[in-house]
Order: structure tokens, then C-alpha cells, then sequence
């Protein structure tokens, strides 16, 4: 009972704030003009300064930096693989192949996965939070290969815009600056320090405001049935691939409450809009960020109830 009672009170203000944003929006608060502004703020502004500030203040870097990212890197092109063999096993198009594959292996990381490593106790926190920078790189550039590549179109030209992207990312590059400043030592003047805090205070809830907002004008729509297969893999499949690495990997309790959290996180929204863009089933890709946002609740909680620590 009071193991529940913790699994809830680690995940209700989250859920809770992502409910709101999608109440608010039902409202007329946040209307679709609104939330792409709030977005555009918190991608180059408000998660890059919580992800910087957290690295700069946190203690000092333990020895599982590389252990984290070797797992999740490891298990991300595990899921990778999978997910495309499930793709064709499922009967999923080859021009759909790629959103499939996008959408079954690619988690939320910055907007449910950070809020997630900056609040539950027991992970530590900075190399979970070093840890995002190459797998977000992973994320960036396998996403883009997939959904080319379902087209026939990927090659050595899909490489510049890849690298661009990735070169450009203010939450990797935030990582990379914060990761320096932690390694010299350096402190912060007093003045940066607290405004790099308010800014990250304010980045964690208007995210998670904003993941709800955009919940709700996400259309469904197309096949089910391999929108729930997506699901599926997403936090069933995708967890069970990062515990099974992080056994042989030998990662401890912390280490591991991490990377299961990070390899359960629904799959991120930018998805959908990333299929429009490039190519692709936009019914699938809109349908599958709406089933693992709602599939993640349970499947979070219980993680949580069996790793935390």
C-alpha cells in the first residue's frame, strides 16, 4: 500500500499537468497558435536551460555515465530492429514502414523523460541527464534514416540535413555545454545561476502543459490495430529490451530506474509533425502518440513500483 501510495505521488503531478493542458486547451486557454509558441520557447529556451543548469549544479559525475548510454544506445537500435521486423510481420505499407518504426522506438524524452530524471529520487542525475545528449542524437538521425528510407530515398545525401538537425539541437548542445562546465568546475555568477534556475523551474511544467494541449488536436485517425502494435512496443517491448541490456550491462538500481524509465516514455509528439514534413502514414504517426501517451500511465507506474529505489 505505501509502495502504491509513493508510485502515485511520483506520477500524479505529472499526468495531473498534462490532464490540465489538455483542459485548458478544450478551454480556448491554450489554442494550437499558443502552444506552438510555448513549444518554440521551451525547445530553445526552457529545457536547454534546465537541462544546462541541472548538469552545472549536480555532484559529481560517477562512473555510470557510460553505462547508461551504452545501454539505452544499445537498446534503442534493439527496438530499432524490431520494430521494422514487426512492421513487416504487422502488414504495415513499405511507404509506412518508417513512421512504424519512428513512432514504436522513439520516446519523449525532453518533455516527459527530463521532468521524469529531475524529480524521481534514487536516479542519479547527472549521468542520466548526460545520457539524453547521444541518444537524442540516435533518436534525430535514426528517425530521419527510417522514414527516408521507407521511401527509397536515403543515401549519402540524407547525411547533411541529419547532421544539420542534429548539429542545431539546443537540448544536445545544452548537455555538451553543461557536461564542460560541470568537468572544469566552474561556478556560475549568482545572477546567471538564478536565472538559469527560474528558467528551468518554469521549462518542466509549461512542457508537460503543453504535451496535454497537443494531445488534443492530434487527429485519430487509420489503422488501429498497427497504431496499437506500435503501442505495444513502445512500453511493452521497448522496457523489456532496456532491462534485458541492463542486466548484462550489470547497471545498478539507479542506473537501471533510469534507463526503464527513459526506454517507457510515450512516443514523442514531434513524431507527427516530423511525418508531415518528410513523409509518411500521418494517421499512424498522430494515432500512436496518443495511444503510448495514454498506455504510459500504467506502464510508468509500474516501473516505478519495481525499480525505484
Amino acid at each position: 500500500m505505501l509502495r502504491a501510495v509513493a508510485v502515485f505521488n511520483l506520477l500524479a503531478p505529472i499526468f495531473v499537468i498534462i490532464a490540465l493542458g489538455a483542459g485548458l486547451q478544450r478551454g480556448g486557454l491554450m489554442p494550437a497558435e499558443v502552444v506552438t509558441g510555448v513549444n518554440k520557447l521551451l525547445y530553445w529556451v526552457g529545457l536547454p536551460a534546465a537541462v544546462f543548469h541541472s548538469l552545472v549544479k549536480a555532484e559529481q559525475v560517477t562512473g555510470s555515465t557510460g553505462a547508461i548510454v551504452g545501454v539505452l544506445l544499445s537498446g534503442t537500435v534493439i527496438s530499432i530492429g524490431l520494430s521494422w521486423a514487426l512492421a513487416r510481420v504487422g502488414g504495415v505499407e513499405p511507404a509506412g514502414r518508417g513512421t512504424f518504426v519512428q513512432a514504436a522506438f522513439r520516446g519523449n524524452l525532453s518533455f516527459v523523460g527530463l521532468p521524469l530524471l529531475l524529480t524521481v529520487p534514487g536516479i542519479p542525475q547527472a549521468p542520466a541527464v548526460l545520457a539524453l545528449a547521444p541518444t537524442l542524437i540516435l533518436y534525430n538521425a535514426a528517425s530521419v534514416f527510417a522514414l527516408l528510407a521507407s521511401r527509397h530515398a536515403a543515401g549519402w545525401r540524407t547525411l547533411g540535413p541529419i547532421l544539420r538537425e542534429i548539429g542545431r539541437n539546443p537540448i544536445i548542445l545544452a548537455a555538451a555545454g553543461g557536461a564542460l562546465v560541470h568537468a572544469l568546475n566552474v561556478k556560475l555568477p549568482v545572477a546567471l545561476d538564478a536565472t538559469l534556475g527560474a528558467l528551468g523551474r518554469m521549462a518542466l511544467p509549461l512542457a508537460l502543459l503543453c504535451i496535454g494541449a497537443a494531445l488534443m488536436t492530434v487527429p485519430l485517425r487509420g489503422n488501429r490495430r498497427r497504431a496499437t502494435l506500435a503501442t505495444v512496443h513502445k512500453v511493452v517491448l521497448s522496457p523489456l529490451i532496456g532491462y534485458g541490456v541492463g542486466r548484462v550491462a550489470g547497471l545498478d538500481a539507479g542506473a537501471m530506474l533510469a534507463v526503464m524509465l527513459l526506454m517507457t516514455c510515450p512516443t514523442a509528439a514531434v513524431s507527427y509533425p516530423m511525418v508531415k514534413q518528410i513523409g509518411g502514414d500521418e494517421a499512424l504517426a498522430a494515432s500512436t502518440v496518443v495511444y503510448t501517451a495514454v498506455a504510459s500511465v500504467p506502464a510508468l507506474a509500474l516501473v516505478l513500483a519495481w525499480f525505484a529505489v
